[in-house]
């Protein structure tokens, strides 16, 4: 992808115009990121910087210039990955209001993110650096939500902990995500385990799953 006009013209302005190289700057920055992405979903941690720069149009030069070193790019993505989780964890909360089937909702949702995008999992082990703290502080504050509503109506055991959720679904997807073989079946079938094992009656939990929107934008739940 060729820089336009503009962009170059922002490129030239180093030094004379802070806030258009700021702008231009979290511009590259982002689509960075966003290749990144694509790039670590596709490879795993064997994906390249040669690779990111390529898929997100920009130069190496570029893609240092917003991360200097190879792990402050992974962390990126990885936190990153840790927002989507609690996007997830927020769509679940604002479809279930109140019924407790969030939590259900927000299981099959998190294994069919994981099964895709793998690098938090494979290089951090589902666990935050002090970069990705407050993303997942967050993400966890609605996992506890969803955990407290399912308990209350009922939906899982009552001794049943946001940790537990967390071990849980923390556990299984580093497992899958450490063979590179396993299937979109096998993750569903993970989720639909770690449900019955907090208590879910199993005629609760659907018999298939298809990826949400934020997957397949064709796809539906059935």
């Amino acid at each position: 992808m060729k820089r336009s006009a503009t962009a170059e013209g922002v490129m030239r302005s180093i030094g004379t115009d802070g806030r258009l190289l700021r702008s231009d700057g979290q511009r590259n920055r982002d689509l960075v990121v966003r290749a990144a992405l694509e790039i670590f979903a596709e490879n795993g941690m064997l994906g390249t910087v040669e690779q990111i720069a390529v898929r997100a149009g920009v130069s190496r030069t570029t893609v240092y210039r917003s991360f200097p070193t190879r792990r402050a790019l992974q962390i990126a993505v990885a936190t990153s990955q840790f927002a989507q989780i609690h996007r997830i964890a927020l769509e679940a909360q604002e479809r279930s209001a109140g019924s407790g089937a969030g939590l259900v909702d927000f299981v099959f949702g998190a294994f069919e993110y994981n099964q895709a995008n793998r690098l938090y999992l494979e290089l951090f082990e589902g666990r935050p650096t002090p970069e990705m703290l407050d993303v997942h502080t967050a993400s966890r504050r609605t996992i506890a939500e969803l955990t407290d509503e399912s308990r209350s109506a009922g939906l899982v055991r009552a001794e049943v902990t946001d940790e537990d959720v967390a071990l849980f679904c923390s556990g299984m997807s580093q497992r899958l995500a450490a063979d590179r073989a396993t299937t979109q079946d096998d993750w569903r079938r993970a989720a639909r385990f770690v449900l019955i094992g907090l208590g879910v009656p199993y005629e609760l939990l659907p018999p298939k799953r298809v990826p949400h929107a934020h997957l397949d934008p064709g796809a539906a739940d059935v």
